[in-house]
């Protein structure tokens, strides 16, 4: 063997300060010098460990879960080890083209956009096909597979490791990704954080980004909303707002639905609901609730939020990208003391009966379907351009002074208090929609976090825009991927060919030292960009957090040192 490269000096170099650098001897980067023994190796070193049952979500049983079928797919135990054979075979699969596996059904825009740059390598999947196949196991997963795109957590009906997600592929959900998704466990999750900063109020507190929040699920937190709202000061504050506070359903609504600004019908329900506080901790319903942000900043008088979009890229280690979005404004003009959610709230999906009437020739506003959806949904700029006008600010870059900067740290600080649940594994990555909005000060409040937003009915120049930043959220997926394959086949290479294997007459793969180069495999195999596979410089999305680096570069100088 040679002395220079063997597991011990292959860690010292895995672990000096610019890992970018790691370097193997003779090795190839983009094809295995021997495929036959390079998949054995691979399969002694990517070792597969069963999802711990927490990782999948209050209440899932795992069990239960892997026995039903999920969108047509078998469960195929020997998958990601033929997968393996595959790869070593054939290594264009990853660093050919991205192949990808969508749910979503074939008009959809996000398999349009990543149909024009990638292999839809098996066009019959997806939520087109019908119930009755989805509900059967009638397709093998195709070996070429290294994407997945799904709408569902596929993690809670196959293994990860072991039927899919493997270590050539890229999977779009993180297990235990709901510690952000929901908003009960993400408001834990603030609460938890900001006493993490009690001597730190600068850093972060519960009122920053985070609307006060009542848990009518802990009866202690229950029992201080009610005395809340019973007292006289609540009855102050109503008579000045109108609206105080805001009931949300916890688990499973979006797009508006399972959110009530308690006006007095909602008062009246949540008050029976709970016989007025003395039900406290006798109900376990997932019922959260909220300040309500009774100073939005309007535009032309109409209420407003912002859609943004977040790659937590990788989990292993921590990676996240923020990119910009767009404001979804309401076509109503704001007022407190009405009813109507498509006033009161601003999710596209609760105008979509607007829109449809607009395309049959009723319109709102005397707009057309197409000058509806202009109306509603603003860009950056045009926000920008507004608020300079109407001297709301002075600032000609506000937007890079003041508002993204604002927008990024939130994120950060998000991630930072959610992640705690993540499950830590290289071919897992999350794609979120993020909520926010604006008050009459310029205060950012966070609203909410979906790993599904929605992708489709957008006007003609919002579309062109959500194209793009989807092809951008590729590139960074897919580059990860290459990355991560490019120094796998490197080590594998390198272990060979320095006389580390050696195999017995059944044929069965011996490596000498084998836990040392587990652990070699193990830094090998944690994401980061290798130098060619960077983002291109015209890629929107912008690092927000790489826990590859350390102090302050980890959050791109966002985050001030002393909070660290």
């Amino acid at each position: 063997m040679n002395s220079n490269s063997g597991p011990r000096n292959l860690q010292q170099k895995l672990s000096q300060e610019d890992p970018q650098h790691t370097d193997f001897v003779h090795s190839s980067p983009y094809k295995f010098i021997n495929p036959d023994l390079a998949h054995k190796v691979l399969a002694k070193l990517d070792v597969f460990e069963p999802v711990p049952v927490n990782y999948l979500g209050p209440g899932v049983m795992a069990k239960e879960q892997y026995e039903k079928p999920y969108l047509g797919l078998t469960n195929d135990d020997e998958y990601c080890n033929k997968q393996r054979v595959h790869f070593a075979q054939n290594p264009e699969m990853v660093f050919g083209k991205m192949n990808f596996v969508m749910e979503h059904g074939f008009h959809a825009l996000l398999r349009q956009t990543a149909g024009s740059i990638g292999n839809d390598t098996m066009p019959t999947i997806g939520r087109h096909m019908p119930k009755t196949q989805q509900d059967q196991r009638l397709f093998d997963l195709s070996p070429d597979v290294n994407l997945f795109f799904t709408i569902g957590g596929v993690h809670r009906y196959k293994h990860v490791g072991k039927h899919y997600a493997c270590l050539t592929q890229q999977y779009n959900h993180i297990p235990g990704h709901y510690s952000l998704n929901r908003k009960d466990t993400i408001a834990e999750g603030a609460i938890a954080y900001s006493q993490k900063f009690q001597d730190k109020p600068q850093c972060f507190s519960y009122n920053k980004y985070f609307p006060e929040t009542w848990l009518l699920y802990k009866k202690e937190s229950c029992q201080e909303f009610f005395a809340k709202f019973n007292s006289a000061e609540y009855q102050k504050l109503k008579k000045e707002r109108g609206i105080v506070y805001i009931k949300k359903v916890a688990v499973g609504s979006h797009r508006g639905q399972g959110v009530f600004p308690i006006t007095d019908d909602q008062e009246e329900i949540l008050r029976n609901e709970y016989k007025n506080g003395s039900l406290c901790g006798n109900k376990t319903n997932l019922l959260i609730v909220q300040n309500y942000v009774h100073n939005p900043l309007l535009l032309n008088g109409r209420k407003f939020d912002f859609r943004m979009y977040m790659v937590i890229a990788s989990s292993n280690p921590l990676m996240a990208f923020y990119h910009d979005g767009f404001l979804r404004v309401s076509l109503y003009g704001y007022d407190v003391n009405t009813t109507d959610k498509k006033i009161l709230l601003t999710n596209l999906a609760l105008n979509n009966e607007v829109y449809d009437d607009a395309k049959k020739g009723k319109l709102t506003h005397g707009m057309t379907q197409e000058e509806l959806k202009i109306a509603q949904q603003w860009s950056f700029d045009r926000l920008q351009d507004y608020l300079m006008e109407s001297k709301v600010i002075s600032d000609p870059n506000w937007l890079d002074n003041y508002l993204r900067p604002e927008l990024k740290r939130a994120m950060i600080h998000l991630v930072r208090m959610s992640s705690y649940s993540f499950l830590t594994k290289s071919s897992l990555y999350e794609f979120y929609g993020v909520d926010f909005m604006l008050d009459d000060n310029l205060t950012l409040w966070f609203l909410e976090a979906n790993s599904g937003p929605a992708l489709d009915g957008y006007s003609q120049p919002m579309e062109k825009f959500i194209v793009k930043m989807l092809k951008d959220q590729f590139e960074i997926t897919y580059n990860i991927l290459k990355s991560r394959m490019k120094r796998v086949v490197m080590l594998v290479n390198n272990i060979i060919q320095e006389g580390q294997v050696t195999v017995d007459s059944n044929g069965e793969v011996q490596i000498e030292n084998l836990d040392a180069w587990r652990k070699v495999f193990n830094k090998v195999s944690m994401n980061r960009f290798e130098p060619e596979f960077e983002l291109s410089p015209t890629n929107g999305y912008k690092k927000i957090l790489d826990d590859n680096l350390s102090g302050a570069d980890k959050y791109m100088g966002l985050i001030d040192p002393s909070c660290l």
